[in-house]
């Protein structure tokens, strides 16, 4: 009779790995958040709802975490920080508003920002400055509400600005924009893409012919960027 004394605690051995198992399977899936312009919204690529950026991202976390991530995508072409933020009809109905009551649901989601090209885009010469010091309590005022809208708060990764034309008199004004990213982004705690150095001397091959948007490769790129500028949660993380 003796040898049945250990076949108790092998049983509960072999049911605690059972238990440790299906305690890691059960993971909840990832919440994944995209928001911004229409870089967010995968302009540019072949294919938006597979191969812009988002998708692809949401792809790559899947794989590095084996867990299931789900992507919402609240993006709109031609959004800028005062249309993000409420210059609708219905200020209920703005992607600041959208996308706050989607973290409500979803603690600790994470959430990629594409923002301020259209801010730069649409001020004319005169009013850039200006354009970006109020992109800058934008983009400031963007961050503290999607900080505050859960308990754990969000994992925020905001993209850097890149520049189509390196060369071109508006360069100068990117630069000042993503001095402004950069400076809310450390205020607020949240990381940011270097999209910059990843386009910088491929712009040919990143981007389509005489527009701005990014070619599939380009989206790729800043799909890198974006696994480079935070750390992906593993299956063992909460939430």
């Amino acid at each position: 009779m003796r040898p049945r004394a250990h076949t108790l605690p092998l049983v509960l051995l072999f049911v605690a790995a059972l238990t440790a198992g299906s305690c890691h399977a059960a993971q909840p899936p990832l919440a994944y958040l995209s928001l911004g312009d229409s870089l967010a919204v995968g302009v540019g690529s072949s294919d938006p709802p597979e191969r812009g950026y988002a998708p692809l991202y949401e792809a790559r976390l899947e794989r590095e975490t084996g867990r299931e991530v789900n992507l919402v995508q609240l993006g709109v072409s031609g959004e800028t920080s005062e249309s993000f933020i409420g210059s609708y009809p219905d200020p209920d109905e703005s992607q600041l508003a959208r996308a706050e009551a989607f973290l409500q649901r979803n603690p600790g989601a994470l959430v990629t920002l594409s923002l301020g090209g259209n801010d730069l885009l649409q001020a004319p010469p005169r009013r850039r400055r200006e354009a970006v010091e109020r992109f800058g309590e934008n983009l400031g005022r963007i961050l503290h509400t999607l900080r505050r809208a859960s308990d754990p708060p969000p994992r925020i990764t905001v993209l850097l600005l890149y520049s189509p034309n390196p060369e071109s008199p508006a360069d100068g004004w990117i630069s000042r924009m993503n001095a402004e990213i950069l400076n809310r982004a450390t205020r607020h705690g949240v990381a940011v893409a270097n999209t910059p150095q990843s386009f910088r001397g491929r712009e040919r091959e990143y981007l389509r012919p005489g527009d701005i948007h990014p070619t599939d490769a380009g989206h790729r790129a800043i799909a890198r960027s974006l696994a480079r500028a935070h750390r992906i949660p593993t299956g063992t993380d909460a939430g």
